[in-house]
């Protein structure tokens, strides 16, 4: 009947309130993730042999430099990050338990998997956050994926090294896979099963990968010896 094929009023709150339950799932899901992420900017950092400061500069450009980007790039106003004072204190915490238990570094799977997960919800909740914004996909897609690997680009780059994404590793791909699904799927089982669904993909590619060791091939050219040699 014409009833039932209207879409009622409830529905629209129901599927409301799913997404905001999602976004706030995320939200507060980062917050455990910024951790890991800020123990491998140290380890970067002591590879590099910087010293304390150094280090703190690394985990806080580590953690926070993905949204940092991401709201100076897409004109957000002052950055997010800056009235944080959680997100400050959460990197303060890790750094000084990295200094004082560098034995935290032997549970390398475990880095990892809380690493994939906190790619899974920054991208995501960024993601959801663009929907709300009426960006398009491309701005989309931007917005979600810069918020989950930027921090490791800024962290890579201050180490003078190039960024570890763009040597190896199926990272940045399976945020764009994973934000992909979202921004196509919400239309066909609405946005709160798909951001759900997002977050399974992203972390599920990244560990696959690991686990598998797979990576995108490397271009490798010839070297060219003098005389055409």
């Amino acid at each position: 009947s014409r009833a039932s094929r209207e879409v009622r009023p409830s529905d629209h709150r129901i599927t409301a309130m799913v997404a905001a339950g999602v976004q706030r799932v995320a939200s507060l899901s980062r917050k455990p993730t910024i951790t890991p992420t800020s123990w491998v900017a140290r380890h970067t950092a002591v590879q590099r042999r910087m010293d304390l400061f150094g280090i703190t500069i690394l985990a806080f450009t580590a953690a926070c430099g993905g949204g940092v980007l991401r709201d100076v790039v897409m004109d957000r106003g002052i950055p997010v990050f800056f009235s944080n004072y959680q997100t400050v204190l959460i990197v303060m915490l890790s750094v000084a338990a990295v200094v004082a238990v560098p034995q935290l570094f032997r549970v390398q799977w475990l880095l990892i998997v809380l690493d994939a997960m906190g790619l899974s919800f920054f991208a995501v909740d960024a993601g959801i956050k663009a929907i709300y914004l009426h960006y398009n996909f491309m701005q989309f897609l931007f917005a979600a994926v810069i918020t989950g690997i930027g921090g490791g680009i800024l962290r890579d780059l201050l180490a003078q090294r190039v960024p570890v994404i763009f040597r190896h590793d199926i990272y940045a791909l399976a945020a764009i896979v994973g934000c992909s699904f979202l921004w196509f799927a919400r239309g066909m089982i609405g946005l709160g099963p798909a951001a759900y669904a997002a977050l399974f993909i992203i972390l599920a590619v990244r560990l696959v990968s690991v686990y598998f060791n797979i990576n995108l091939p490397l271009v490798k050219i010839a070297e060219i010896r003098k005389g055409g040699r």
